[in-house]
């Protein structure tokens, strides 16, 4: 029998950054999946910070299962608007300072407690895409 851990696990792999309904009704990108000394979590994105959300909810995935054209709307937005997308890939300077995707990640968990533990890392792309 396979565990809870391997199931997120898994289910991360096939969903990881792709647009999803979190059970909070919020559509968000699916980005790491964590773990603390009582639960497990799915990490979200909103385009400039990070959400956990308790795996005892569900996620509700909405790649092909939506018209294309309206995914592909959550993309184009998200293209104009998320930190890590206006970044692209070498980072972005600004006021003398570059301003990495490293450096974005790092201080998106600033805010997380010591013994919080990402499962995997933060990632923004999903899997067809080509960046």
């Amino acid at each position: 029998m396979v565990d809870n851990k391997t199931l997120i696990l898994q289910e991360f792999d096939k969903l990881k950054g792709q647009f999803i309904i979190t059970m909070m009704y919020k559509v968000e990108r699916l980005v790491a999946i964590a773990e603390d000394d009582m639960d497990y979590y799915y990490i979200t994105y909103n385009g400039r910070k990070l959400t956990w959300n308790t795996c005892v909810g569900s996620i509700i995935p909405l790649k092909g299962y939506i018209k294309d054209e309206y995914y592909n709307e959550f993309e184009r937005m998200s293209d104009l608007n998320d930190y890590d997308k206006l970044l692209g890939k070498d980072g972005i300077e600004h006021e003398g300072v570059n301003y990495t995707l490293a450096g974005l990640k790092a201080n998106l968990m600033k805010e997380w407690k010591e013994t919080d533990k990402l499962l995997t890392d933060i990632i923004f792309t999903d899997n067809e895409s080509t960046d």
